[in-house]
């Protein structure tokens, strides 16, 4: 059986497929709680040590938790949760697919347009997901590396606008348009982001009392985002070819360190996940040992090291140079 002509039906008996679509809440529940210990953990000793007069120690603390905040957005457990198959309760992973998403202010109605488009026409050219725009010059690398100004400018200018029921579109200059009735839930979500990060903000300079302490906090989801977006490119980046074969083929998976691909909540099984979305996060390394066991192919499977090798990086530098000869004037 090739890649291109995968049946599910003819690779996994009804048990297995039950078994890899069946969510599993002590998992789920464990992980979060990890989670959310390891944040906690991470603050409190930013705070600690900014207190006590060790401000490199803060810094690297602070700096820890931006990268690993990076990964409770979209490419990360916000985006599993969309899914709704991390816990068995659908409104419970709805509560914390907009919990995260706006803590890293992303606006989810958008989301759950943009990533249903994705699934169905992975390499379209309307797909917003493919992530084309990797900055190739040193400022751009710097920003990804420190601080994302940028997108802490257009998140907010973002949320702001569609507060008001209207949406930004960044060109030469900005164009405001009024928000269509049918993403109308967009405005919503965009005050509930705003009145939240508003509450996060002002309790936590109540318990801290430390206008720095507080800024720190305010720009952790922009700082230290370049690992979480290249296992982002990783994803799909030069498989372009192979957008009308399987996603075994269009999708790439990469064998990533396990606290790695725990923050990343496996989605380094991206072709895995292409292929039946319908699988949790935690069961993708079943569904990839499954595979590899029964389809005798050769696909889109790297180790950890190829993140770093020239094949890669040329594939993202070509990939940034179309998607900017592909912007109008």
């Amino acid at each position: 059986m090739g890649a291109s002509e995968i049946r599910m039906g003819s690779l996994l008996t009804k048990d297995e497929f039950r078994d890899l679509t069946a969510s599993n809440d002590r998992i789920a529940y464990s992980h979060l709680a990890l989670r959310i210990g390891i944040h906690a953990g991470l603050l409190f000793a930013m705070v600690r040590a900014w207190e006590g007069g060790y401000p490199a120690l803060a810094f690297a603390a602070f700096y820890l938790n931006a990268v690993l905040w990076q990964f409770a957005g979209y490419a990360g457990i916000g985006h599993e949760l969309f899914h709704k198959k991390v816990f068995s309760r659908k409104w419970l992973n709805t509560l914390f697919f907009k919990l995260f998403s706006y803590v890293t202010w992303n606006n989810p109605s958008y989301f759950e347009k943009s990533h249903q488009f994705h699934h169905a026409s992975t390499f379209h050219e309307d797909d917003s997901e493919i992530y084309r725009d990797f900055p190739l010059n040193l400022l751009g690398a710097a920003r990804l590396v420190l601080l994302d100004y940028q997108s802490l400018c257009r998140r907010i200018l973002y949320a702001l606008c569609n507060a008001f029921g209207y949406e930004a579109y960044f060109g030469k200059g900005i164009r405001l348009k009024l928000m269509p009735a049918e993403r109308r839930a967009a405005q919503s979500d965009a005050i509930f982001m705003l009145a939240l990060n508003a509450i996060w903000l002002a309790l936590f300079f109540l318990a801290t009392r430390s206008p720095a302490l507080t800024f720190m906090f305010f720009i952790t989801p922009f700082v230290g985002s370049l690992p979480n977006r290249v296992l982002a490119l990783a994803q799909h980046v030069g498989l372009e070819d192979h957008k009308d074969e399987s996603a075994l083929l269009f999708s790439r998976t990469v064998n990533l360190p396990t606290p790695i691909a725990f923050f990343y909540a496996n989605m380094n099984y991206h072709a895995e996940h292409h292929l039946l979305p319908s699988v949790p996060y935690y069961n993708l390394p079943k569904l990839h040992d499954i595979l590899n066991a029964k389809l005798k192919v050769e696909r889109e499977e790297k180790e950890f090291g190829y993140l770093f090798t020239r094949d890669f990086w040329s594939s993202v530098g070509i990939s940034a140079r179309l998607e900017g000869s592909a912007v109008p004037e």
